[in-house]
């Protein structure tokens, strides 16, 4: 595809540099070219027989005495082995000279050809992420096009009879279908495709037709109806519908009734608790490393840090638990504070969190000051 389209998209081919680069000794200061030897007995005035703006090549080597002004960028004339920088000069009275007030040595202010890469080199490898500064690279390296894997598309079902979409307001036992939205910014953020296959209530019919137009994507992520209760169908109608079952509990906390499947063609299923932070938490912990293994790449999230604790924290009991809470730098070191949030079923303590406070099962309570595991969240 056109590398201006390409933007987050994943390698599937490296990117080799089709020329050597720069592809020429270049000045990268702007002053005045010369040979060093001419200069070692500074101050000397030496003739100027030149000017080079970027992207102009001189129709003449440099000779014994002889200086040509130069601009950052542009190619170093043949004869010449150093820059001195306009700093270190004074226009000489005579006209038509300049004084170089500072020797230099060769090579001084310049960039060599291939400096940077040799034509032909890898410049990005396959299962690269093209964030700008890989889109700038492979620019360089002349890469018009690029040939990238697909995105994955991601199938997001919500379910439950209390769901009411966003733009009306809650009356009775109803809440707001925030996860739809939720987890479509979160696959947007994995760089997948979000294909929204809204609401099904309680309704055994209505959920298996939408699981079988789920079925049909690269990842299926369903939310509600997933744990044990009378009306939690999901589990029951994934079976009807021929998924393979690998694990249907996770030891942790908020997310426990996580579910993950294939389907009949190899699809990706993840059946995720209905209360928005155990979803959140199960994307970040599955979902999104999947969706980075589907297409091709390393999973680039940062692994667990260690953090100084900013606050109080309660012990755990047989669960890993995760905890919402903001991470910052602070005199050379991480801190963590677990933000104001009153369970997994409150998305706006969520909303002010940038990391995970992750503890252990059995672990004991902390005090301000000790020191914590966090996960950052969001990825790259």
């Amino acid at each position: 595809m056109p590398l201006a389209e390409a933007r987050f998209r994943t390698l599937a081919e490296a990117v080799r540099c089709d020329v050597d680069y720069p592809p020429f000794d270049r000045s990268v200061m702007d002053g005045y070219a010369v040979r060093a030897e001419d200069v070692r007995g500074a101050p000397v005035a030496l003739e100027v027989v030149g000017e080079l703006a970027a992207g102009t090549v001189s129709n003449r080597a440099l000779r014994t005495g002889e200086a040509m002004q130069i601009n950052t960028g542009a190619p170093l004339p043949d004869g010449a082995d150093a820059v001195v920088r306009v700093e270190d000069t004074e226009a000489d009275g005579a006209g038509g000279r300049v004084v170089i007030r500072k020797a230099v040595e060769r090579g001084t202010f310049i960039t060599r050809r291939a400096e940077y890469v040799r034509a032909g080199d890898v410049v990005l490898a396959a299962g690269s992420v093209l964030g700008p500064a890989q889109v700038g690279a492979a620019a360089a390296a002349g890469a018009s096009r690029v040939t990238v894997y697909r995105q994955p598309q991601v199938a997001i079902l919500s379910t439950g009879d209390e769901l009411v979409e966003i733009d009306r307001r809650p009356e009775g036992g109803q809440i707001r279908n925030s996860n739809q939205h939720l987890l479509a910014a979160l696959v947007r953020s994995a760089h997948a495709e979000a294909a929204l296959l809204g609401t099904v209530g309680d309704d055994r019919v209505a959920l298996r037709e939408r699981i079988e137009r789920g079925l049909s994507a690269d990842v299926l992520c369903i939310t509600g109806g997933a744990s044990v209760g009378p009306l939690d169908l999901v589990p029951d109608v994934l079976r009807e519908c021929g998924v393979t079952f690998h694990f249907q509990k996770m030891k942790i906390k908020p997310g426990r009734p996580i579910h993950f499947a294939t389907g009949p063609s190899g699809g990706l299923v993840f059946a995720l608790p209905g209360n928005p932070v155990s979803a959140f938490v199960g994307f970040e912990l599955l979902v999104g490393p999947a969706l980075a293994a589907v297409e091709g790449r390393p999973n680039n999230r940062p692994g667990l840090l260690r953090a100084t604790l900013r606050g109080n924290i309660a012990a755990t009991r047989d669960r890993r638990t995760y905890v919402p809470a903001r991470g910052c730098v602070d005199g050379g070191g991480l801190l963590a504070e677990p933000v104001l949030w009153r369970g997994s079923g409150d998305p706006f303590g969520l909303a002010g969190a940038n990391a995970m406070i992750m503890r252990p099962p059995g672990a004991a309570a902390v005090a301000s000051g000790g020191e914590v595991s966090i996960l950052l969240l969001g990825r790259i």
